[in-house]
């Protein structure tokens, strides 16, 4: 599945978010989740990564771990 900018995605618990703060470094920042939690999709890094806005931070995660969120309609 292809995901868009903008598209609402669910983050599993346990997941590991990572932040770069320069092209030079590997990983400046991490984090795992306690629970599962809801971002926004921003992109692609590369075949195995993606960004996603996560309670106002920017983070790279793994895309195995990026669930799509189907919204469906009141009507």
């Amino acid at each position: 599945m292809w995901l868009a900018k903008g598209d609402l995605v669910r983050i599993p618990a346990q997941s590991c978010l990572t932040k770069r703060m320069s092209e030079l470094s590997l990983i400046d920042q991490y984090t795992y989740l306690k629970e599962p939690t809801m971002g926004i999709f921003m992109g692609y890094t590369n075949e195995q990564k993606g960004i996603v806005f996560i309670k106002n931070n920017y983070w790279m995660i793994d895309l195995k771990d990026i669930k799509y969120v189907e919204v469906k309609s009141a009507g």
